[in-house]
């Protein structure tokens, strides 16, 4: 019977038979008119077999409305079987024993109330094996959350102890989390060792518990603000030590700020050395300007003794050159030519110690203009020695128009004095190289050794002395100062005998 009514629904069969029984009872009574049996009687079997159908349909209709589980709803047909077939087992025992009044009658009557107490019984049956099902799915459902709970904490334990670990190794500071009223969850590290207090003197207690006045105005705010949502970075003095603290929010599921984790680190040390370093650069860049105003005023200075020496070499040699004889006349031309060298000397000096002082804003230059501005600067030199300079188209950039003048002036210059017996050839070219340019002035000169490519920006380190390359060996210092102000950088490419290429940066417009 188990397999029949597994495979069909228990609730249907049983409104199959509810339909079964109210029909029998409808009909009952219009089969016994031709009989002998009483129209009471008739009347009464109708109603007892009819009603048990009635009952058996309203119930297997309101099944689904219980708390009855569907998988139990053929238990409750079982029964009502079962009720039937145990009720038809007795009636045929007692008719083997004793003849009924009327067989027909108690064989269709005690099967209909069999079935009814069947259905009672398995309802009371289906609704245990409910309660048994239901039972099961929860203690199921319970192991589950268990097992998960477990996982959980298992996981909850092994991130504490990694926190754990971070914590109170962390150097020269400490991590801590504090809940929405301010009260420290957790805190560790080890930024506690130069105050003179434990981070236990911290755990369960509030800030406002801990800190003086004056602390907690500024770290309750700045806390505040971070339960806002607000991130924050302050510092903050205590027991003589001064921390550096960033705040974060911590956020709950439902995205609501609940906690926050506070960072901080001592900083006293870095405070110092950064003040230290401060006064140092202060202080350097003072004497820089002291220096440059020292060589400002000796360079000033010394002009006018050194025209009066001048002066007055030349006054001897125009007034008593003809009663000089060739030595003396040649130890007067070496005088005369050491003060004008002398002069170009400090003039040079001058100008390298105005670089930063006597500098123009910065602002857009054409370097084509700045170019053209030198050619005609230098025009009788480049027909003197019938350089040839070419150059590429040029862009705009940001500096000082005067002294990247002076660059170019300095470079070309250099080009063509030591441009050796063959003819001066200049290549001017620029290429970008993300937010800077690079200028590079390109000449077939004598060339310059490898080893001095550092040594000829310093001052007064010209490498080519003598009658045929007069210079004071200050020019390419001015302009590694110039390229410097202008956050750029100059070197030079160069082999002896090959040329030399000067290049340097300057940031583009």
């Amino acid at each position: 019977m188990t397999q029949i009514f597994s495979d069909v629904d228990g609730r249907h069969a049983i409104l199959a038979l509810g339909g079964a029984y109210t029909s029998i009872g409808v009909i009952w009574p219009f089969i016994q008119v031709a009989g002998d049996t009483a129209f009471t009687e008739s009347l009464t079997i109708s109603i007892l077999v009819g009603g048990a159908g009635i009952v058996l349909l309203y119930g297997g209709h309101r099944l689904p409305q219980t708390e009855i589980h569907p998988e139990f709803f053929r238990s409750i047909a079982i029964w009502c079987f079962r009720g039937i077939g145990v009720m038809i087992g007795i009636l045929i025992f007692i008719e083997l024993i004793d003849s009924l009044n009327d067989p027909a009658a108690n064989f269709l009557i005690l099967p209909a109330l069999a079935a009814l107490a069947g259905f009672g019984a398995g309802i009371h049956d289906a609704r245990a094996k409910t309660r048994e099902y239901t039972l099961e799915q929860r203690n199921q459902e319970l192991q589950q959350t268990q097992t998960e709970l477990e996982e959980t904490v298992d996981r909850l334990e092994e991130s504490e102890q990694r926190y754990r670990t971070v914590t109170e190794n962390f150097p020269n500071g400490a991590v801590a989390l504090l809940d929405d009223e301010l009260r420290h969850i957790l805190i560790a590290g080890k930024g506690f060792e130069k105050i003179g207090i434990s981070a236990s003197n911290f755990r369960g207690e509030r800030v406002q518990d801990i800190y003086s006045d004056e602390v907690l105005e500024v770290i309750e705010s700045n806390y505040r603000a971070t339960l806002n949502g607000e991130p924050t970075t302050f510092e903050l003095e205590f027991q003589g030590r001064i921390f550096e603290f960033r705040t974060h929010p911590l956020s709950d599921d439902d995205g609501e700020v609940d906690s926050i984790i506070a960072i901080s680190q001592d900083i006293t040390e870095r405070k110092q050395y950064q003040e230290d370093l401060e006064q140092l650069v202060a202080d350097l860049e003072e004497s820089n300007e002291r220096l440059e105003q020292f060589a400002y005023a000796a360079s000033h200075d010394l002009q006018e003794p050194l025209r009066m020496v001048s002066s007055y070499l030349q006054l001897i040699e125009s007034r008593y050159g003809d009663e000089l004889n060739e030595e003396a006349e040649e130890f007067l031309e070496f005088a005369v030519d050491g003060s004008e060298r002398m002069r170009r000397m400090i003039d040079g000096l001058l100008q390298y110690s105005r670089i930063e002082t006597r500098g123009d804003e910065f602002e857009p230059v054409d370097l084509d203009t700045v170019l053209d501005d030198v050619r005609k600067n230098l025009q009788m030199k480049i027909e003197e020695t019938d350089t040839e300079i070419t150059a590429e188209s040029l862009p705009r950039v940001k500096g000082d128009e005067g002294q990247l003048q002076q660059v170019f002036q300095n470079l070309l210059s250099n080009a063509i004095q030591f441009s050796g017996e063959e003819q001066p050839q200049v290549h001017v070219s620029a290429e970008q190289n993300g937010a800077d340019w690079i200028v590079s002035v390109t000449d077939n000169g004598i060339g310059i050794d490898p080893e001095d490519h550092d040594r000829i920006f310093k001052v007064f380190e010209g490498l080519h002395g003598g009658e045929d390359y007069v210079g004071t060996g200050i020019g390419l210092a001015v302009c590694e100062r110039i390229i410097e102000r202008h956050d750029g950088e100059i070197w030079v490419d160069s082999e002896p005998g090959e040329g030399a290429t000067f290049s340097f940066t300057l940031p583009a417009v």
